[in-house]
């Protein structure tokens, strides 16, 4: 079997991330090669050398494996003749860039969707499509290794790539002080969540994220909205979840203060999170094993073989 997985050319975000890992992965089972979407130049990100990805600038003209395109992509599979698939590392820009009528347009009995969240897997299931294959996302391999605990400080991180005029009005009111993870290293990413007690997000949740989950990994406790993927339990398994709407900031701000004041106790309700984060790691490659026999019936679909 060979497949194509599409990819955007140099980018370096947790999308293309995922792409890569999961390119990696498939590789150890068939052949498994990244497309750089509209590469310039060289296309693959230093960060993602070490995946060791083959690739290919443009598609083979005589290709007639099978294409995997993110849902970003979703459009363009009417170009392409061979076996498709589509993998939905997120939902809302599929879902607000496409009219509701438009929703089932590549939703074939012949496309194989893989799902990174139940998130995806809710939308999908409620437009009636049957081929769906779960395959979650191991984070980068740093943030799983064991660290010595040491004295955390009263300091909430936030994404402010993520920060909505709701989390502006939060970080005003709950007088407590915040870092913002921005323009740091890796390293300064897991040192900053490895000596802070909270991780705070009321930005989107088009898939399962990746900063909330690296930062319940390194210790830290969440407080999360409820919109989009944070809702699903399954893709986010705490408790400690509020709706973003003015009316709660000051329920939000007292649940700010006393993890701050009782990090011990409230790091316990999220051991369970942190279990299934490394169950993620631990079963990646029976996902993977799971998503090319799903591959395997659609490119046999309808062929009698």
């Amino acid at each position: 079997m060979d497949i194509l997985v599409a990819c955007p050319a140099n980018c370096a975000t947790g999308g293309p991330e995922c792409l890569h890992e999961f390119a990696s992965n498939l590789n150890k089972i068939v052949n498994a090669r990244i497309w750089y979407w509209n590469a310039e130049g060289d296309p693959v990100p230093d960060e993602y050398s070490k995946y060791n990805c083959e690739y290919v600038i443009t598609m083979p003209d005589d290709f007639d494996g099978i294409l995997i395109v993110p849902e970003i992509y979703a459009s363009k599979l009417t170009w392409f003749t061979c076996r498709k698939a589509i993998y939905w590392l997120g939902v809302d820009a599929y879902a607000t860039w496409t009219p509701p009528r438009d929703y089932g347009a590549f939703l074939d009995d012949d496309i194989l969707h893989i799902v990174q969240s139940e998130y995806a897997y809710d939308f999908l299931s409620k437009l009636g499509v049957k081929r769906i294959v779960y395959c979650t996302d191991a984070l980068n391999e740093d943030f799983y290794e064991p660290y010595k605990e040491e004295p955390r400080s009263d300091t909430v991180l936030y994404n402010p790539a993520k920060a909505t005029s709701f989390m502006g009005e939060l970080i005003k009111a709950s007088g407590v002080e915040y870092k913002p993870i921005q323009n740091m290293t890796r390293a300064e990413v897991i040192d900053s969540m490895r000596h802070a007690k909270l991780y705070v997000d009321f930005g989107e949740f088009p898939g399962r994220e990746r900063m909330p989950r690296e930062a319940a990994l390194c210790g830290c406790c969440l407080i999360t909205s409820k919109i989009g993927s944070a809702a699903f339990y399954k893709d986010f398994a705490h408790d400690y979840k509020y709706d973003s709407k003015p009316g709660h900031i000051w329920a939000i701000t007292h649940k700010i203060h006393y993890v701050l004041e009782h990090y011990d106790e409230c790091k316990k309700d999220f051991d369970f999170f942190r279990q299934t984060l490394r169950k993620d790691r631990e079963t990646r490659s029976e996902q993977c094993e799971n998503v090319v026999r799903a591959l395997y019936d659609i490119q046999h679909y309808n062929t009698g073989t």
